[in-house]
């Protein structure tokens, strides 16, 4: 009797799958705090009508939103 290996499904199986997890990590690390504190902590300067703070966030939130987007339509 062959022994059958069980993988997780939680952890990627290809490379370009294991590329986008460690970058859709990385970019999610960018909107969280201490990071976010650091980095874009304030009111000024003005991008478009917003605060900084909410401009850097949408930006960080397109980025994931766009990665996500890519992995779905590449069948990742």
């Amino acid at each position: 009797m062959s022994k059958l290996r069980i993988r997780s499904h939680w952890w990627p199986r290809t490379r370009k799958g294991k590329i986008a997890a460690l970058g859709f990590l990385g970019t999610m690390a960018l909107a969280q705090p201490p990071i976010v504190f650091v980095l874009a902590n304030r009111i000024e300067p003005w991008v478009l009508g917003m605060p900084f703070l909410y401009a850097y966030l949408t930006v960080v939130y397109a980025v994931l939103c766009g990665l996500l987007l890519t992995v779905w339509r590449s069948r990742l």
